[in-house]
């Protein structure tokens, strides 16, 4: 991780955001106050380089922890693509830490919040437009709406 500089990740992030705003917007004015007001969380950004791309903490950081219970402190960078959610119908053995995570963490940030919160779940939720994170950590995971799936890295 010493050759990955975190400011010029955020730096990207941020270009990407504005970039993004701008397509989504059809905004033309560059120069428009939103734009400005778009801004990488810099410290997020740090701790997940220090989760996902080195041994230390590694997988053993407290934001990966609190979404899965990893098998392995270094975090593998194997490529390949499964379909769908990591659910407990899917042999777990190949679905890697680091796929169960960001698919956690990125179910959980773009999830719309749900009328009773109170949903708990092990693996499964009971309306389709729901998924459970979290349900690695003391199998009690939360149900959250979230329409968003993910391509998840799978080892054959």
């Amino acid at each position: 991780m010493a050759n990955i500089n975190s400011s010029s990740v955020v730096a990207a992030a941020s270009l990407i955001g504005r970039s993004l705003y701008i397509l989504a917007s059809d905004n033309n004015d560059m120069h428009s106050s939103v734009l400005d007001a778009i801004n990488v969380n810099t410290s997020l950004v740090e701790e997940l380089m220090g989760c996902l791309l080195s041994c230390e903490p590694g997988l053993s950081c407290e934001m990966v922890n609190n979404y899965i219970a990893p098998a392995n402190v270094c975090p593998s960078h194997y490529v390949g693509v499964v379909v769908g959610e990591p659910s407990f119908k899917l042999y777990l053995g190949y679905v890697d830490d680091v796929s169960r995570f960001v698919w956690n963490f990125l179910a959980d940030r773009t999830s719309t919040p749900k009328e009773s919160a109170s949903s708990s779940c092990s693996k499964d939720c009971t309306n389709e437009d729901e998924v459970c994170i979290r349900a690695e950590i003391n199998g009690k995971g939360v149900c959250v709406i979230s329409t968003t799936r993910y391509f998840l890295t799978r080892r054959y």
